[in-house]
């Protein structure tokens, strides 16, 4: 996979996760048919990319600036945190907990930011499907397209919270799923470093992300 091909697919992630201007839905419910959800979420992300300079640019600062006074109210990001870490998760304090998903949040913005330039005529659409059988838990199954280029698949896995609203936990990127490629990456720290150990290895990526972009 080239490097072009792969910031492309790591930025997609980011934008559903971090929330490029806080991708504030208030015309898009998050609620009824999970499968218009998705694919209406995505193509809103790409388009706010390619409309907005600076977004589309990867400007650190209004890229941080808008990541920080925004959440993700498309995904559930304290799950993913805690799918990520696994089960070393019940054994964090609040203190550990915060500091987690703010550090893995912050790896996030850091290390995709700088992919953004990558979004050009992409859109979303559902992959052809037969059972559109609606569930509580369930994998949605989309298509990235762009002229000239090939299809990328990309799948969500989502949920209905208690409130009824449709939440996203992982993505599925050509066969990786990142929630399951991160725990991998975070097994063996957390293990022999613990929890801290693990805390201040993200806090050194976001950093060593962070010089690299600029």
């Amino acid at each position: 996979m080239s490097w072009q091909r792969r910031s492309f697919l790591l930025a997609t992630i980011a934008t559903v996760f971090v929330g490029p201007q806080g991708l504030v839905y208030a015309n898009r419910p998050a609620k009824g048919d999970p499968f218009t959800y998705i694919v209406d979420l995505c193509n809103q992300v790409l388009d706010r990319i390619r409309k907005n300079v600076a977004l589309h640019n990867a400007e650190p600062t209004r890229v941080e600036k808008l990541v920080d006074q925004f959440m993700m109210p498309a995904s559930d990001f304290t799950l993913m945190t805690r799918l990520v870490v696994g089960p070393h998760w019940r054994k964090a304090t609040k203190e550990q907990k915060r500091a987690l998903q703010k550090n893995f949040r912050t790896l996030l913005v850091r290390i995709y930011s700088g992919s953004l330039t990558t979004i050009k005529d992409h859109h979303c659409v559902l992959r052809p499907t037969r059972n559109k059988k609606i569930q509580e838990e369930m994998i949605i199954r989309t298509l990235l397209k762009s002229q000239g280029n090939p299809d990328i698949a990309l799948d969500y896995r989502i949920y209905r919270n208690k409130e009824g609203l449709w939440k996203v936990v992982d993505v599925n990127v050509e066969g990786i799923w990142m929630v399951e490629n991160y725990r991998s990456q975070f097994s063996s720290i957390l293990n022999q470093q613990g929890i801290d150990g693990l805390i201040a290895v993200m806090q050194e990526k976001a950093s060593t992300a962070s010089k690299d972009a600029k």
